[in-house]
């Protein structure tokens, strides 16, 4: 397959003849990506998000094929929140490659598209090393044979065909209420884009709850894998996915306990040091960390130590469970008036004893939810 490589004389060539172009297309591009972006992760603010497009676009612009002072604290709350920055990238200079064949069109001015093209190819590549610390070649490069689609599904699908071939599985993760369902999978069919795959009844139930199937990176991805449902069929165990995307991380991966979400709306009170209570709810719950979530911030910042004091119940055990434990608040995400405190705590041994054996209960009475499910798909 022939690829097209540009130098930095071709880029310079291309820049100098297109500035009109480039000039008149900055806001159009800059209001695209921020869009883009601000519909795939809720927590990014319109204004970060506009600071990003303009950052990429001006280092697009430059003649050379570096990259400096890009946003790094947006990036990483990006890849922190699984935003797919590869995909909001690719898809947003290709937004651009749409755009510069209508102007040329409009204008009767010669294009110079497989010139653009190669520039933007070279500057993705660049920019994942700059993002990763890591170039990987196989996702969003542009191809310039007419049969091949300018996304990483052919990529993709073709180590698919081999991890087949060689009778290989892949490892599918989706999390239910908090809980991680995982499964190995087999690959039956490979029919164009589509892939089927067999897997167990209570794997397939929860990609069909959360709406979407996750792979686990293994020796012939680099990255996790996200792909929407296409078919399910519970009587055979078998899924069919499409629409496969690279992500830069997987989160529930990285959690090292598993995070529950509560079966009550247990309030939760914050006594922080020097400010008034702040009441909020629980949102999740792990040996190690919690979520609340409230519509109040009195003075509670990152780093801020907190003591947080709630009572829990389960099913099974019917009597208030009094919780209180010191914290550390390392995150605050803050989404239409709404404040998402994520905490660190330290539990004493009393404390941690209760939380263990809740954490416990709840895992329990998620997997029957997520088995009476189960039970409205199986004749």
């Amino acid at each position: 397959m022939h690829r097209m490589s540009i130098s930095v004389h071709d880029k310079q060539h291309f820049l100098t003849q297109s500035t009109f172009f480039l000039d008149t297309f900055e806001s159009d591009y800059v209001e695209y990506f921020s869009a883009l972006c601000v519909h795939y992760d809720k927590t990014i603010v319109q204004n970060d998000a506009q600071q990003m497009a303009m950052s990429i676009y001006k280092n697009f612009r430059k003649c050379d094929f570096t990259i400096s002072d890009l946003r790094e604290d947006v990036l990483l709350k990006m890849k922190q929140d699984g935003v797919m920055i590869g995909f909001l990238i690719s898809r947003s200079l290709f937004y651009m490659l749409e755009k510069y064949i209508v102007f040329c069109q409009e204008q009767h001015l010669d294009s110079n598209i497989q010139l653009l093209i190669g520039c933007v190819s070279r500057f993705m590549n660049v920019l994942e090393c700059k993002v990763t610390s890591k170039c990987l070649e196989s996702i969003a490069r542009f191809d310039l044979d007419p049969d091949t689609s300018l996304t990483a599904s052919n990529s993709i699908i073709q180590i698919f065909q081999a991890i087949k071939d060689e009778g290989k599985t892949v490892q599918f993760l989706n999390l239910y209420q908090g809980v991680p369902i995982t499964c190995d999978a087999k690959i039956v069919t490979i029919e164009g884009e589509h892939i089927s795959f067999q897997t167990d009844r209570l794997q397939e139930i929860a990609m069909k709850l959360d709406g979407q199937a996750f792979v686990i990176k293994n020796d012939y991805f680099e990255r996790h894998l996200k792909a929407d449902i296409l078919y399910s069929n519970f009587l055979t165990n078998t899924v069919v996915l499409h629409n496969f995307i690279y992500l830069l991380n997987m989160p529930a991966l990285k959690r090292e306990f598993v995070r529950v979400h509560p079966d009550i709306v247990a309030k939760v009170y914050l006594h922080h040091e020097g400010e008034r209570e702040t009441s909020g709810r629980l949102y999740d719950l792990s040996i190690n960390g919690l979520g609340v979530l409230s519509t109040e911030n009195n003075g509670i910042s990152l780093g801020a130590k907190v003591m947080v004091g709630f009572d829990l119940s389960t099913l099974k055990i019917h009597s208030l469970e009094r919780i209180e434990v010191e914290a550390e608040v390392i995150n605050i995400i803050e989404n239409k008036g709404t404040y998402r405190y994520c905490m660190r705590i330290f539990p004493e041994k009393e404390m941690h004893d209760k939380i263990v054996m809740y954490i416990k209960q709840r895992e329990k009475e998620i997997i029957q939810n997520l088995e009476d499910e189960l039970k409205e798909y199986v004749v």
